[in-house]
């Protein structure tokens, strides 16, 4: 996917070491949300658990009085919500019972579980090496989308200028019309009209006495019959069915429509680190 090249994705190394030395094959679970003090016990080492982090069988999982967790089983596509204190063993079809409360089921999308099961960590680490990010230079760059199919017919637009710069955005249709038009100093815009399907260019200005080279792109709003809508499940409330909504644009090639979740997602959870590599 475009994003998979554009983004550097580095979940700590210390996790990686932990939770993605592992065959993915091995990995039973996938962590969605967690709140409060959350560690987890495999390989003979204990950290944190993470968004995002996979685990493996047998995998120990412990929380404090007050903490929460959410972790997806992938073969199964069930969610179990755990709340502290506990502590509980990743058996292969579900979790047991050590410590606590039992955990909370209840079903998931099949296709939320297989688009966790795709994020291999190999890719994720592949990633965790450097990004390669390709963005003109100067005092304009284009962001966001970049050669992108989109879903939502009213997408947010992302660039970067400096700050309080007056940028002129400009839409175009297919027939070179101006579909909507706005200046703005933000780095970011929801357009104004849902736009129809179709194949659109969008252009940057910046508005000054000095010309500047406009920056172009390019997007294109899918379809009402493309069978991505029928896949991606709708938005909902709850941190992990958000996470998991991400993970399926993601996987759908929806990479711009991903990319705006996971900014939400990651100002929600400052302190989750591979969120904040996503939502770059």
């Amino acid at each position: 996917m475009l994003r998979f090249i554009k983004i550097l994705l580095l979940t700590a190394s210390t996790s990686i070491a932990l939770l993605h030395g592992a065959a993915h094959a091995q990995g039973v679970a996938m962590a969605v949300d967690r709140t409060g003090d959350v560690d987890v016990t495999a390989a003979g080492k204990t950290l944190r658990l993470n968004v995002l982090d996979y685990l493996p069988p047998d995998a120990e999982v412990r929380l404090a009085a007050g903490a929460a967790a959410t972790l997806v089983y992938l073969a199964s596509s069930q969610e179990w919500q755990f709340t502290g204190p506990g502590r509980y063993q990743l058996k292969a079809g579900q979790p047991a019972v050590l410590q606590g409360a039992a955990p909370k089921a209840r079903g998931v999308p099949a296709p939320s579980a297989q688009a966790m099961a795709k994020m291999e960590p190999a890719q994720r680490e592949r990633m965790a090496l450097g990004a390669i990010v390709m963005r003109a230079s100067g005092p304009l760059r284009i962001v966001s989308p970049n050669d992108m199919d989109l879903l939502d017919a009213r997408p947010t637009l992302l660039w970067q200028a400096a700050d309080g710069q007056p940028v002129r955005i400009t839409v175009i249709d297919s027939n070179k019309a101006a579909a909507v038009q706005t200046v703005t100093t933000a780095n970011q815009w929801t357009v104004s009209a849902a736009l129809p399907a179709g194949d659109y260019i969008w252009r940057a200005e910046i508005v000054s006495d000095t010309p500047t080279a406009p920056r172009n792109s390019r997007f294109k709003i899918i379809s009402a019959d493309d069978p991505r809508r029928a896949r991606i499940v709708p938005a909902t409330d709850g941190f992990g069915r958000r996470v998991a909504r991400a993970m399926m644009l993601e996987n759908e090639d929806l990479p711009h429509d991903a990319l705006l979740m996971w900014r939400q997602l990651a100002a929600e959870r400052p302190e989750e680190e591979s969120l904040k590599q996503w939502a770059r």
